[in-house]
């Protein structure tokens, strides 16, 4: 999985993290949980969102930075195990996964982006969620999954990107 996001985030030289999901239904905070632990480190050149179920409010934010890169963390339906990560960009699992569990599909937030002049890259970081019933803590799996793919982005935007 690293070396894929590696690979991802070739040639990058601003980032957005755009954290989504409702911290209320469980595994769905999956992306909020990750952008709320790396609000903790200070990255050069990446912004970091936590938007919660409403990241269409975010789209000035993100344009604004003009970001190369934006990665997006997100509970998705994969058809595979609570706790596994998708790592990809967007555009490559758009027919495999049913992206997001929210009202706003994911698709649909970055072809507002691309209308309003985005052009970098969309890169997916998600997680099959097990449980997205109404309760605060994620099932273990998840819980295990928001610390890997933690480390894994603190490590990755530490590294000072090319010029």
């Amino acid at each position: 999985m690293e070396e894929v996001f590696n690979k991802l985030l070739e040639n990058r030289r601003k980032v957005v993290v755009l954290g989504i999901g409702n911290t209320l239904r469980r595994d769905d905070g999956f992306g909020a949980y990750v952008a709320s632990s790396l609000k903790r480190f200070n990255f050069e050149d990446v912004l970091i969102l936590e938007a919660g179920i409403s990241p269409e409010t975010f789209l000035y934010d993100i344009l604004e930075f003009k970001p190369s890169h934006l990665i997006i963390v997100d509970t998705v339906e994969a058809n595979r195990k609570p706790g596994d990560v998708v790592v990809a960009r967007l555009e490559e699992v758009i027919d495999e996964i049913a992206v997001s569990t929210h009202r706003l599909p994911l698709t649909v937030l970055v072809k507002y982006l691309r209308l309003m002049g985005f052009n970098g890259e969309v890169v997916l970081i998600g997680v099959q969620p097990g449980d997205l019933s109404f309760g605060e803590a994620p099932t273990l799996e998840v819980k295990e999954a928001t610390r890997i793919v933690t480390d894994l982005l603190k490590v990755a935007l530490s590294i000072k990107p090319y010029e």
